[in-house]
């Protein structure tokens, strides 16, 4: 990459330092997320050789890492180990098996362990379950799999001190803390080359066919388990599996339902969380002229691959070890800037000095917006706001139009109404509340504080998603915020992206203007391409005087070329020709606050959301071609409309006047 350039995806990712009592260097340490705290337990010193049983603790938050000192009465930590699994389990940590020193206080030999040690994070002590002799206990192994899925914990796979695979399932109670379940694999699983996961907890509703993991007898609750597994790296071979351990050993194969624009290479050493109806792959990636750390995304509704570009931070220096931070949409990537990958991987050495932090939502990876109540109370809701008897107010819109409304529920949802509220209970004859909106835009705000959801159509229309945006921002909405936000990444398509684009960098949603942004480049691109090929078909001799796609006078910033599937490049051809007009405006003018898509296809491309069958309120109004206004963000107390807005975005003084 030439100097002064910089792509898209590096926008994704920084790099940051941690500070506090950094773990050294370790080799096979277990990294486990917990809210907003890693847990490294365990591990190797790669200075001395020696296996540690000492437990770091980084805060996500502020990249300060802590080492557990337990207190002086309470039970001491497990013996030490590495290539052990350590699970998420309620306020418990559950660490099983690894390999240790055969005898304590000794490193001549060693041993294969098979015990289950629990850590509680509100007490911050070690606990040893007292487990019963069963027949199906598993045999004592390192470098296995482990998922924990509701109160089960399945442990497969793994070596024995012979570096011979184990072909064993085993299922582990944490409610009885017993082994329950155990029996054979037909395959070879560990954790150099597989990854297992659980969807139970994936939200299917958004999928429109049957989850794959799922078959029509399988019972309500079953444990439903996804294996993952490459091999073979010079010719690598990628294995999907799904099967039900409790009820079931037989494996369903799906690794040629798998598809995408590409697909991972052989990922050494890989480690798999799960976002939203995502699983993300990562790994290490060595070739003889390539080494870097890899994240892919794996869409579980289509089994389609997208490549989670970073850009070239990645591709320099040594990044070992991947852990997701759910509760910020984030992944988090340790190692260490200045170091060799290559050397590093041949140690098997994990560093934690460095941390790149990559936002996934700027790739359309992220957990989707929960319901907060069911349909039947959003439908009351939308009825309650049809009902002119239940008002008390009237909300009078800048277009000249009214709204009735009840300001109870009002303030019960909008915090900074129920503060002006409670000034006036001294005064209550107020009737009206002026309010700087079209009446689109102010009957879709009121249908979201009546429902707690967008869930009209006249809510999803790309310019009210805009105003309700930027009115959550303004007002400090924060389930206003997120319910926008997501429809926006819905809608977002080279019609809108102009108007999205702006729209999040006025209100700081970073990740969805960087989704944006992509798209406005690749789309840019590709009449870029049409342009040229138009002129070699005109002037073939003469195609070598144009400047390539890549040339730095045609784009001063450069681009990703990796097409990242579903959201930012695989839309273009199938939506419209890159020569339409829409596309001509968008690509070639300059942003602007009145950049918009064409009202006639807005209203095509707005996918159909839900519309109550209680409301006709939306239902009677025809599509308008909403423009876009320039009008104060404050509602104000007179009758009249109120004053124009400056284009350039000011928080407002919250002065709302009845």
């Amino acid at each position: 990459m030439s100097s002064g350039t910089q792509s898209i995806a590096d926008l994704t990712t920084e790099i940051k330092l941690t500070s506090g009592s950094i773990p050294p260097p370790l080799v096979g340490a277990s990294t486990t997320v917990a809210g907003n705290s890693l847990y490294v337990f365990g591990g190797r010193l790669v200075s001395s050789r020696q296996m540690t049983n000492h437990l770091y603790i980084l805060n996500l938050d502020t990249l300060v890492w802590t080492q557990h000192i337990a207190q002086p009465d309470s039970p001491p930590a497990p013996r030490p180990r590495y290539f052990h699994s350590t699970n998420l389990f309620g306020r418990y940590l559950v660490v099983f098996g690894g390999m240790s020193y055969s005898v304590r206080r000794s490193s001549q030999s060693l041993c294969a362990l098979d015990d289950v040690c629990l850590f509680d994070l509100e007490l911050m002590t070690w606990k040893y379950p007292d487990i019963e002799p069963s027949i199906y206990a598993p045999q004592s192994r390192y470098a296995h799999l482990a998922v924990c899925s509701a109160d089960k914990l399945v442990v497969m796979g793994g070596q024995d001190m012979s570096n011979q695979y184990i072909n064993e399932i085993n299922v582990f109670n944490l409610t009885t803390l017993s082994w329950i379940h155990g029996g054979a694999l037909s395959r070879q699983y560990g954790a150099y080359r597989a990854v297992a996961f659980c969807p139970s907890n994936v939200d299917t509703s958004i999928m429109s066919t049957q989850p794959f993991w799922q078959e029509n007898n399988q019972p309500h609750n079953d444990l439903p388990l996804c294996v993952y597994s490459n091999y073979n790296f010079t010719d690598v071979t990628r294995d999907l599996q799904s099967f039900s351990p409790l009820t079931s050993a037989e494996f369903k194969d799906h690794s040629m339902d798998m598809s995408g624009t590409s697909l991972p290479p052989g990922l050494r050493f890989p480690s798999g969380d799960l976002l939203g109806h995502h699983m993300l792959l990562t790994g290490t990636y060595l070739t003889p002229t390539h080494r870097s750390f890899h994240i892919w995304a794996l869409n579980l509704a289509n089994l389609v691959w997208v490549r989670i570009d970073t850009g070239s931070i990645l591709s320099h220096g040594s990044w070992n070890r991947g852990v997701l931070y759910e509760d910020k949409q984030k992944f988090f990537v340790f190692g260490d800037k200045s170091r060799d990958l290559l050397e590093d991987y041949n140690h098997r050495q994990v560093n934690f000095a460095h941390v790149a932090i990559v936002e996934l939502e700027a790739f359309g990876i992220y957990s989707y917006p929960k319901e907060t109540c069911a349909p039947v109370a959003q439908e009351l809701g939308l009825s309650m706001l049809n009902e002119p008897s239940m008002a008390d107010i009237e909300i009078l819109t800048d277009d000249g139009r009214s709204i009735p409304a009840n300001s109870s529920v009002i303030a019960l949802r909008w915090t900074h109404f129920a503060s002006l509220l409670s000034e006036k209970l001294e005064n209550p004859g107020f009737k009206s509340l002026s309010f700087p909106e079209s009446y689109p835009v102010t009957l879709a705000f009121l249908q979201f504080i009546y429902t707690d959801h967008l869930m009209t159509a006249q809510q999803h229309y790309p310019q009210i998603l805009s105003r309700l945006l930027v009115l959550a921002d303004v007002y400090n909405l924060p389930r206003l915020r997120l319910l926008a936000t997501h429809a926006l990444h819905q809608i977002l398509t080279i019609q809108t992206a102009s108007m999205v684009y702006e729209t999040s960098a006025l209100t700081g949603r970073t990740a969805l203007q960087i989704r944006a942004l992509r798209v406005m480049i690749n789309a840019k691109k590709m009449l870029h391409q049409q342009q040229q090929q138009q002129q070699q078909n005109i002037h073939p001799q003469k195609h070598q005087d144009y400047p390539s796609m890549d040339s730095p006078s045609m784009f001063p910033t450069q681009y990703s070329t990796q097409r990242q599937s579903e959201e930012d490049g695989d839309f273009f051809q199938s939506r419209m020709s890159p020569s339409s007009s829409a596309v001509r405006r968008l690509t070639g003018s300059k942003s602007s606050t009145t950049a918009s898509p064409e009202p006639s296809s807005v209203y095509n491309m707005v996918p159909s959301p839900k519309v109550s069958k209680s409301s006709n309120v939306y239902q009677s109004q025809r599509s308008p071609q909403f423009a876009q206004r320039k009008t104060s963000l404050v509602p104000s107390i007179s009758q009249n409309k109120v004053g124009s807005m400056s284009p350039t975005f000011e928080r407002p003084n919250m002065g709302i006047r009845f």
